[in-house]
């Protein structure tokens, strides 16, 4: 091999090299958006789902309510 050669390989593997860089950088950019939208998706499944949670508590206790009337319907037709 002559250093012409040489340089040559050394110059196809420093733009190889440049390009892994940059995809990496592109990746480690595109990482940092996922993970950020990530964060932003859990927060917005914890408020949902503490909605529900609340929901599905007061829709127990309307439940509940309603039992009671009920029964109290209940007690007064058979008096």
């Amino acid at each position: 091999m002559d250093e012409e050669s040489i340089l040559r390989d050394f110059e196809r593997l420093e733009e190889r090299l440049n390009g892994l860089v940059s995809t990496c950088e592109a990746l480690s950019a595109e990482n940092s958006q996922l993970s950020a939208r990530v964060r932003e998706l859990t927060e917005k499944l914890s408020a949902f789902e503490q909605t529900e949670n609340r929901m599905r508590e007061e829709r127990s206790a309307v439940r509940q309510k309603i039992e009671g009337l009920l029964a109290r319907l209940g007690e007064q037709s058979r008096s």
